[in-house]
């Protein structure tokens, strides 16, 4: 399955990414800077949204994604492809400037420990961009999605449209200072509704209310 899935990942939706997503992935990037680092970069859909000045590092855990990944970012220069999973970034502590969650945090094993991770890697003042399925504000839908979920975590990539990942990047140590919730009447927007955002990384660790390490 896992194969099968990355092979027919960009044909999946690709009417709705093209006109629907992908505007909001270009808007949400032009906010990246510095060394940005993206989780869960799949087959590459922000890779030629990024401004010139950046430096990108691209997880990507799935090595049947990592594939198709890595035959893409060949074509651009400052990117590098690392067998990583979102929850344990092989990165030193504050050594980043951005990190880009685009439909990843939906996916992730352990959202709590990712976002634990990029927290960790983040300087402080740095910034999460997430663009990302989320729960519904309506029990109705809400209820739909634990519905769906059991078939949506085997058949789409282990996504879980239903998580509150709002709140979850708030508990995680992180100030949201821009979000915009994507609604519209049709129904995959209502099925799988979609925040875009910034969040500001704090200076304390959410586990231990004490400063976070930092090294230069």
């Amino acid at each position: 399955m896992p194969r099968l899935f990355a092979a027919l990942y960009d044909h999946i939706g690709a009417g709705y990414e093209r006109t629907v997503m992908r505007p909001r992935r270009h808007e949400l990037l032009r906010e990246a800077h510095g060394t940005v680092v993206e989780l869960g970069a799949g087959t590459g859909a922000n890779l030629d949204l990024y401004p010139d000045d950046v430096e990108v590092l691209l997880t990507e855990p799935d090595p049947h994604m990592r594939r198709r990944l890595q035959a893409r970012a060949a074509d651009h220069r400052g990117v590098q492809v690392l067998d990583a999973a979102a929850e344990a970034l092989p990165l030193d502590d504050a050594t980043v400037d951005t990190v880009v969650a685009t439909l990843v945090l939906c996916s992730v094993g352990d959202p709590s420990r990712a976002l634990a991770a990029v927290h960790r890697v983040l300087r402080p003042g740095g910034r999460l961009l997430f663009l990302e399925h989320v729960r519904s504000p309506e029990p109705r839908i809400a209820r739909w999605q634990d519905r769906l979920v059991p078939v949506t975590s085997r058949v789409a990539g282990n996504c879980h449209p239903n998580r509150d990942t709002v709140a979850a990047v708030r508990d995680a140590g992180f100030r949201i200072s821009h979000l915009v919730e994507h609604g519209g009447d049709a129904l995959t927007e209502r099925l799988q509704p979609v925040v875009q955002g910034v969040a500001i990384r704090t200076s304390t660790s959410p586990a231990s209310g004490q400063p976070a390490p930092a090294r230069a």
